[in-house]
Order: C-alpha cells, then structure tokens, then sequence
C-alpha cells in the first residue's frame, strides 16, 4: 500500500471511530434510560440487561456504520482541502481518482462488515431480542403491577392492588372486576394474590388466595350471591403469549429470517401479496444498505472538499442530511413496493443509484476543478443572481439615503438660525469584542451539533415506525406533524449532550489553533474566556426551562395522540376522570359508574365500594343516578349492602331519592388524567398532593417533579464538567473531545438515570436521587478547574 493511501486511511480511521462511538452512544441512550428502570423496578438481573443492550446493538450498528464512514471521510477531506494539502496533492500530479483507492478500499471493507450484519447477525439479533422480552415481560408482570393504581391491560379486566409487602412478589388485598360491568355485574376480592404463566405458557393467570366472588344482577338486586374460595384462579389473558408468539412469527417471516426463508416465503402462493413484496423487499434491503457504504464513500470525497478551516461541525450536518434524504427515499419505495406499485428491486436500490450518479458526477467535476454545480447554474447564481441582490441592495441604501436628506432639509427650514450641536454616541457593551467571537464560535457549534443529533433521532425513530406507517396507510401529514411535535422533545432531552459536545469542541478547536495562548498572552485567562460559554448555556437553559413548562406539555399531548394513529390504536377521546369506569376516591372509596354527564353533573349507574383496613369489603352501595345538588349527591333509587368479616349482616333499598355525604365533588370526575410528561411544574405538584392526601406514596412522580426542574440544569453542568477537560486538551483537537464527550456522556447519563430509579423505587428521596448527579459533577468541575493554568 501506498504512503498516500496509509496517510489517508489514518486521517479517516480515527474520524470513523469516533463518529461511529458517537452516533451509536446517541442511539443507545434511550435504552439506558428504559435498562435502569428495569433493573430497579422490575427487578430484571443487570446480566439480562446487558444481553438485551448487545442484541439491540447490531440493529443500531447497520446504521452507524454508513454515517460514521460518511462523517469521517467529509471532515477528512475537508481538513485535507482547508490545510492545502489537496492542492499539493494535485500540483504534484497526484488526480482525485488516486484519492479515492483508499476510500474505496475501506467502503468495501465496511460493505462487506455491513453485510454479514444485515444477512447474519441482524435477523438472529431480531428473533433472540423477541424471545427475550418476552422472558422478560413473563418474569416481571408482578413488578410491573403498583399498589392504589387500576390496571387495565388484560382485554375486559380491571385489577387493582391495595399493597405489596417488602421483598414479596405477592400482592396483599386485591380486587379483580369487569372493566365495563354490565348489569350482570361480578367482582372478586382476596386477601393474596399473585401473577403467574401456566405450565403450557400460554396463559397469564391470577392465583388469588381466601377469595371473595359477589355476583348481582343490578336490576334485581335482592339476587345477591357470595362464594367462598380457598384458591381461586382468575384467567387475565389467554393471549399473552399465544398472540406474542404469532407476533414473533409473523416478525420472523420478515425481519428475523435468513436469505433461505425470506426467498421460500417469496415464493410461497398461500401467503398474501403484501407478506410476499415485503420478503422480496428485505432481501433486496440487505444488500442495498451495506452498498450503501460504497456510494457515501463514493459521495463525501468531493462533498468533502472545501478552503474553510474548521468545517467539522458542518460535517455534522452535511453527514446528517445526506442520511435523512437516503432513508426518506428508502422507506418511500418500501412502501411503494409493499403495495406492489414499484419492484422491489427498483425500490430498494433506487436511494443507491441517484447517489452513485450524484456522487461519480461530482467527483468527475471536481476532478476538473470544476464548481460542483453545472455551468450554466453556477454562473446564474454567482453573476445573474447575485447582480441582482448587489442592484437591490444599492437601491434601498439609495432610497434610504434621500429619505435621511429629505428630513435633514425639512428640519432646517423649520428650523431657521438654529444652531445644531452633535454630540459623540456614547457606546457601553455588554460583552466585548472578544465575547463576540467565543459566543459565535460557541453558539454555530451548538446549532450544527443539535441539528446533526436531532437529524439522528428522527432517522432512527423513522426505522422503527416505518412498518406501522406501511400497515397502517398512515397519512404523510400525520407523520409529518408526529415529527414536527416530537422534535421539540428530543431537542430538550439532548441539550445537556449537546453542550457538552460544543463545549469541548469549541475550546479544543480555539487550544489546537493556538487562540487560546494568543489570548492569555494579552491577559485574557480562561476563566475570563469561559464566561461568555457560561452566558450562552445559561440561555440554552432558560430556554430549555420554558420549553419545559410551557410547550411540551402541550407538544407532548399531540405526539402521543399521533402515536397512536401511527401504530393503528383508537385514539382516546380525552384524559378526563370522566371517561374512566374505575376511580379511587377519597379514604378507602373506590366509584364505578357507566358515564358522567358534566352538564348535568350527574353519574349513570354508580357503584360506590368501601373497604376495611385489611382490604375487606365494608360495603356496597348502588344507585340508578348520582346528581350534584348544592353541596352534595342525590342518589335515585339506590341500595345498600354492609359486610362484616366478609358476611353481609344488612341491606337497604332505599327508593325515591337519598342524600349521600361522599367528599368528590364534580371537578374531581372532569379533571384531567395526563401522564407527566403532559403536564406543568404546578399541575403535576397538585396532582402528587391530591394522590398523597388519600394515603397513596408516588416517589416515582416525586422524581418527575423535581427532574422538571433539574434537567434543564444538566446543561450547565456539562458545560462545567467540559471546560476543564477542553482547556488541558492542548493541541490533541476536536476528535479527541468529540470522545471525551462520549465518555464524559455515558458516565453522567449512567450515574443520573440509575439514581433517578433509586429514587422512583423509594430507595433514596426524590430530591436527592435527582440532585445528586447534578451537584457530584458541577463538584468535580469545580475541582479540576482549580489545576487548570489559566
């Protein structure tokens, strides 16, 4: 090999390493928020954790691979053009053809990586990740039910726990209903109860212990039946894992099955054409994506080529939205050869073709030292168009110009013999020249970084959604607004990520280039130097904040609501309490009714339930109607069965109407029900406080409380934590701070999700668990600060 070529691999592989640790971190981050929370809550060994982290990693490695080589090879090329070595390259005789032989060499390789990922590892990947989360689901069911809260996930069920006792993964007191009761109305109370998967596995059952069955036709209400059960075995879903298991096979036949399978089921007559075009369609996408590495390689040399120094944040971008356009043009001709209105072969390798084309043109130009557009354009934009803005531009200074001469001599005919005094402007800056500089450099950097992350996200939230939009015909307007809304959260989760990049990338940029001595030589110390970062954070904090409070909690009700639209669920008609049949009410109430009417302020069909303090029923009161009048509920044609010891000893039928003194009022039942994320500072603090007054403990909505506030915070911190460690980089340059932001990254993130579910198991208080990693890290900051030479 080649000297040159040596030389061109070694600028590309360190880039290619650290785009690829890069991208892949970002990826990943979402699954350690999910890992501790399932480590911590569900109680799932950290080693099935880690198992599951590595057979998710191969489905996120296909796609880092392409951009991180695609990344690597701009900035390689444009630090090679910015520094003129290009064009000593070229004035020694030296084509962009001979260039290319080592990007094309390493494209090739990774090709053939990609490959073996796509046709092997991938589809094995796929299936063992099914299989595990299942294993998982049917070992952490008990984990996943919480005390005081109503469970609906089981088809025509209502269960509700009223405690689980330490260390046990049974539950204390329970009840288990009808989600909708009819007038045939059954609910069942038990002192013990737990979850378990029969011995076939497939069914989940509840296994109750000294349980309680109270049957009632509601319409015949002196037909009341109490059955006794020692043990009693309540079906929750005969679907758990016969339905799962038919998912695993209908996913296997498409994204979990080898090159054999996929061509078998191609040409299998007794499936449906979709199922058939969507088999020919992954056989064509696992090799149409590995070649993709040959055309980014083929494309981002002549993109690369550029005389601005420091262009490696646009290569951020510019890497980001090659990948966007790809994957758009990808999952439009999937969808269209699903359909059957494209070959899939056309589809598939469409994206490839127009890039390949785009890629070979652009180089052949550059190889001419020829502009990348066409003549004809080019000479349009630089002269026709760019004539035309100078022209613009030169009549509105000259219309600006008469209008000032215009009321300088209208004012000196007004005012004849006057003597006019200007006085100098007296000019006082906030930030000086220098602040300016640093706050630009700070603030561009920040802006391409955001941009290539959130460009990323969208990206790979688009791979995994892109079956539901195909199945279910999802409108492009829909998708469009799901991703117009859900960018406003992902820009608020990776901030903190995002300042942290900028940080070390700005000043190790300003370290490598020397700028940093020049200005402690004229008295400027880093820490002077830092402020306008430090300025610049606190607005991306600020900002941050009111995204927090003010918008997502609206943004984030339209992303869940087009969530659904996109996956083909029914989406709910509001949130109220009102649309829920099962509420716990004040003391040890629990209401049941058909509907509420909030004009009329009225309950159809009330059951009201009161227990004792060991979970017994007390008693059971039913009414055709409930009204609000004045200050309390008018019950019509109502009764009343009181228990004792799990025997009724008396019932009243109290026809006509009758006063009740329950404590709910009609705002309780129109009031909304909205997951945190959904609501403000203050209207999840009054949310917590009414859960907390009927005796319920919710450390989990503690810690969204106060994560509320700290998150925003983590921003500075990273810039805290970054400054020190950019500051003792010394000429080492970006690539090393773009890894040391990956460490720095996965470190604090590890730390502040594990604490945060520490505190939503009620190991640590909410405050602590969320403040903890905030004030640790802005500690060490502080101290490695006190080494740095400034």
């Amino acid at each position: 090999m080649r000297r040159l070529d040596r030389y061109i691999l070694r600028e590309i592989l360190g880039l290619l390493v650290i785009g690829f640790s890069l991208y892949t971190f970002l990826l990943l981050l979402q699954y350690l928020f999910s890992s501790a929370e399932m480590i911590i809550q569900r109680g799932v060994p950290a080693a099935t954790v880690g198992k599951m982290l590595l057979l998710v990693l191969p489905s996120s490695v296909v796609m880092t691979i392409p951009m991180a080589l695609l990344f690597a090879i701009l900035i390689a090329i444009g630090r090679l053009s910015a520094d003129s070595e290009l064009v000593a390259l070229r004035a020694s005789g030296i084509g962009l053809m001979s260039l290319f032989r080592p990007i094309f060499l390493l494209s090739g390789l990774l090709t053939v990586l990609n490959a073996y990922l796509m046709i092997s590892v991938l589809p094995n990947g796929n299936h063992a990740l099914q299989q595990l989360r299942l294993e998982i689901i049917a070992k952490s069911v008990s984990q996943q039910v919480q005390p005081r809260v109503f469970h609906e996930e089981w088809e025509g069920k209502i269960l509700y726990v009223f405690d689980i006792p330490p260390g046990q993964n049974r539950w204390k007191g329970v009840l288990v209903a009808q989600a909708l009761p009819g007038q045939k109305n059954e609910i069942t109370i038990a002192e013990w109860g737990e979850v378990r998967i029969d011995e076939g596995g497939e069914r989940l059952v509840l296994q109750l212990e000294n349980a309680q069955t109270h049957t009632v036709d509601l319409r015949e209400p002196d037909s009341y039946n109490v059955i006794q059960h020692d043990r009693l075995e309540v079906l929750l879903d005969d679907r758990f894992t016969s339905k799962q298991v038919a998912k695993i096979s209908v996913s296997k036949s498409v994204r979990e099955m080898s090159l054999t399978e996929l061509r078998r089921r191609a040409q299998d007559q007794r499936a449906s054409p979709e199922i058939r075009n969507l088999a020919k369609v992954q056989v064509q996408k696992n090799f149409a994506i590995p070649v993709a590495c040959l055309v980014f390689g083929l494309l981002a040399l002549p993109l690369g080529m550029n005389n601005r120094r420091g262009g490696k944040t646009a290569g951020f971008v510019l890497s980001m939205a090659v990948i966007l356009i790809y994957w758009i043009l990808l999952n439009n001709g999937e969808e269209a050869a699903r359909y059957g209105r494209l070959q899939p072969w056309i589809a598939m390798w469409t994206p490839n073709i127009i890039f390949f084309i785009a890629g070979f043109f652009l180089l052949v130009r550059r190889n001419r030292d020829k502009s990348l557009m066409l003549s004809r354009v080019d000479r349009w934009i630089r002269k026709d168009m760019w004539a035309g803005l100078l022209k613009i531009a030169d009549w509105l200074r000259a219309r600006k110009r008469k209008r000032a001469e215009a009321a300088l001599s209208s004012g000196i005919r007004r005012r004849r013999g006057a003597i006019v005094v200007r006085l100098p402007r007296l000019r006082w800056r906030i930030f000086s020249l220098v602040d300016l500089y640093v706050v630009r450099r700070f603030a561009y950097v920040f802006l391409m970084v955001l941009s290539s992350v959130l460009i990323l996200y969208i990206v790979a939230d688009l791979g995994e959604n892109a079956d539901d939009i195909l199945k279910n015909k999802v409108p492009r307007n829909v998708v469009l607004n799901y991703y117009k809304y859900l960018s406003l959260q992902i820009l608020y989760d990776v901030s903190p990520i995002a300042v942290l990049v900028t940080t070390l990338l700005t000043f190790s940029v300003l370290s490598r280039d020397s700028e940093l001595t020049a200005f402690k030589s004229v008295g400027i110390s880093l820490f002077r130097l830092s402020i306008p970062a430090i300025a610049v954070t606190l607005a991306i904090v600020a900002g941050n904040v009111y995204l927090q409070s003010e918008i997502l909690p609206i943004s984030n009700q339209q992303v869940a609501r087009l969530k659904n639209q996109i996956r083909g669920k029914e989406v709910a008609r509001t949130y109220r309490r009102a649309d829920r049949q099962w509420l716990f009410g004040q003391g040890r109430y629990i209401y049941n009714y058909l509907r509420y009417d909030p004009g009329e302020q009225a309950l159809e069909r009330l059951q009201v339930l009161e227990f004792e303090d060991d979970g017994r029923l007390a008693r059971r009161l039913f009414a055709e109607e409930a009204k609000y009048q004045g200050d309390g509920w008018i019950f019509e044609n109502s009764w009343t069965r009181t228990f004792k010891d799990g025997e009724q000893v008396d019932f009243e039928f109290l026809p006509g109407s009758r006063r009740s003194d329950f404590a709910e009022t009609p705002e309780y039942f129109t009031s909304e029900i909205r997951p945190p994320s959904q609501m403000r500072y203050l209207e999840l603090r009054d949310y917590i406080r009414e859960i907390e007054s009927r005796g319920e403990a919710v450390p989990e909505l503690r810690v969204e409380l106060q994560r509320k506030i700290s998150y925003p915070a983590i921003s500075l911190v990273m810039a805290l934590v970054a400054l020190p460690f950019a500051f003792r980089l010394g000429r080492q340059g970006a690539l090393f701070g773009i890894g040391l932001s990956v460490g720095i990254g996965m470190i604090f993130m590890a730390v502040f999700i594990f604490f945060s579910a520490l505190g939503s198991a009620g190991v640590l208080p909410p405050v602590i668990a969320v403040w903890a990693p905030n004030l640790v890290f802005a500690t060490l900051a502080l101290y490695l600060f006190l080494g740095v030479r400034t």
